[in-house]
């Protein structure tokens, strides 16, 4: 089969916009290298931007949307992309999706709605963690992720401290992404609606950025900064009009432009909806609908969910036949992180048999140890970003 690729020497370069020197381009060569940050309030029109870029992009390379928000189905759709949604599938399915995808060159759609903050954060890791674990024959598939409300699956700070180990796992594999998907093939680009909230070790790897409508003070010092803005010229970014846009980077313009971005073919689904008033109903009929005194009998535990997953979760890996196949994979996951290998390789390094190291994954990826696919006969797996932060050296780069 003949692979139809783009040579990006050729200046490919895709039509955003207009500005005072005439039509702002994106060079989708240069956006490879450098990513790309939208940033902007809410009504700014950061999702129309990236709606924008898909749509005249994705002719030349395979594109993914990461939707936390369930917004880009109908440009999905437009684009002939497959809509995968995340809360149907394991992890480990997640990470073999990302593979498939990039061997096959098919643009898709992953719907992370309906997910809990933490779900969404280890869904997507363990789908980017895919994505970088290809083989090197398929760096050549081009790819374009394009993430939506980037600060919910890489946040600035944890909600609470139980929730901190998975926002360090969301940071680190979303930084590892940007960081070294140049290389294999993948290039970024992340909206937000706040600088404050999304990791600054994310935002220090995109080096395009569109910068628009910004309320907040921490929002407008963090937009400037990147801008070269100084006082003066920072106070403009509270009074944009939604759909204009700062413009600075390789991949656009050498200097900060004030650019108007084109309308879009497809709609944005996540518009701010008309104004519906309240039903004409007397309390009765309200108390009747509501139901209330059926809901006085709801009662259910909050501390279930987190009890599982503290000492019984513990207990039950410890109890397992697999744990001690699962440490030693552990130990030699460790010494080639942030690397990835084959089960395969695993096995004759071991020396465990086949089987035994399948067990091993399967209970290191339940509890989140392991980034690695179903079984089969190309398995891969590497340590979790999580654990891949405790590594500070990588000693050898494969197994021996």
């Amino acid at each position: 089969m003949t692979i139809a690729t783009h040579d990006f020497t050729r200046d490919a370069k895709v039509p955003l916009g207009h500005c005072s020197t005439g039509t702002l381009e994106l060079d989708l060569g240069k956006l490879m290298s450098g990513r790309c940050l939208i940033q902007g309030s809410s009504g700014a029109g950061k999702s129309q931007t990236l709606r924008r870029i898909i749509e005249e992009a994705f002719d030349y390379l395979t594109t993914i949307i990461v939707d936390p928000e369930g917004e880009f189905a109908n440009l999905a759709a437009h684009i002939g992309a497959t809509t995968v949604v995340a809360r149907d599938y394991a992890n480990d399915g997640l990470t073999a999706l990302a593979l498939r995808t990039r061997q096959h060159r098919i643009a898709l759609h992953l719907d992370l709605t309906d997910l809990e903050p933490d779900q969404r954060i280890e869904k997507a890791a363990a789908f980017f963690a895919g994505l970088l674990s290809a083989p090197r024959e398929h760096w050549a598939h081009t790819v374009l992720v394009c993430i939506d409300e980037a600060h919910l699956l890489a946040p600035h700070m944890a909600a609470s401290a139980r929730d901190a180990e998975t926002r360090r796992l969301g940071v680190a594999t979303l930084t590892d992404m940007c960081a070294r998907g140049r290389k294999r093939g993948i290039g970024t680009i992340i909206a937000t609606q706040r600088l404050a909230k999304l990791a600054s070790s994310v935002v220090s790897e995109l080096h395009n950025h569109l910068i628009g409508l910004n309320v907040f003070d921490r929002d407008v010092a963090r937009a400037a900064d990147l801008l070269g803005f100084g006082g003066d010229q920072a106070a403009l970014l509270r009074q944009l009009p939604p759909g204009e846009f700062f413009a600075f980077g390789p991949a656009l313009s050498a200097l900060p432009v004030l650019a108007k971005i084109d309308t879009t073919i497809t709609p944005h689904i996540g518009r701010t909806p008309d104004l519906v008033a309240a039903a004409d109903l007397d309390p009765d009929e309200s108390r009747t609908l509501l139901d209330l005194d059926t809901l006085r009998e709801v009662a259910p535990s909050r501390n279930t969910h987190a009890a599982m997953r503290g000492q019984r979760a513990l207990d039950a890996f410890l109890l397992d036949p697999a744990a001690p196949a699962a440490a030693r994979i552990v130990g030699a996951l460790g010494s080639i992180a942030p690397n990835a290998t084959t089960a395969d390789d695993l096995a004759r390094h071991l020396a465990l048999p086949a089987n035994d190291i399948d067990a091993g994954l399967d209970l290191l990826a339940a509890i989140g140890a392991s980034d690695t696919m179903p079984r089969g006969d190309t398995r891969i797996a590497r340590l979790s970003a999580r654990l891949r932060l405790r590594v500070v050296d990588t000693p050898v780069v494969g197994l021996a």
